[in-house]
């Protein structure tokens, strides 16, 4: 049974760990980073099988129009069985119908973000990092 919790608290290693085993693109060696990743976000949500963090949604919400999700990741083997939809869900029900949910899809993901309710927008922009 997978279990779906708001702000747990998480480390640097598992977040890697998940990135590492989801097929998401992170610098994961970076642990600094993926600590200040975690730190930094006003919206964590984690999904769980027993005691393993087997899933991540990640963002930053005013809670009054807007929330942008920068990460939404599950480990490959628990994948297809629902966890990412769950942990959209959740997030979208805590914060109310009033809140947009607004991210920006990897190319591999474009066809999964439809099935969940998002629509494709042809008005954002973007300045890449550099990494």
């Amino acid at each position: 049974m997978v279990t779906i919790k708001a702000n747990a608290a998480i480390t640097a290693a598992q977040l890697s760990r998940v990135f590492e085993n989801s097929g998401i693109h992170r610098s994961v060696d970076d642990v600094a980073r993926i600590d200040r990743m975690i730190h930094n976000a006003n919206i964590l949500y984690t999904a769980w099988a027993d005691d393993e963090l087997i899933g991540v949604a990640r963002g930053f919400s005013d809670q009054s129009y807007c929330c942008y999700l920068s990460d939404l990741a599950v480990i490959k083997q628990y994948q297809r069985q629902g966890i990412g939809r769950q942990l959209i869900a959740t997030i979208h029900q805590d914060l109310g119908p009033n809140i947009s949910l607004v991210l920006l899809a990897a190319p591999s993901a474009m066809t999964y973000y439809p099935k969940l309710g998002f629509q494709s927008v042809p008005t954002a922009f973007k300045q890449q990092r550099d990494y």
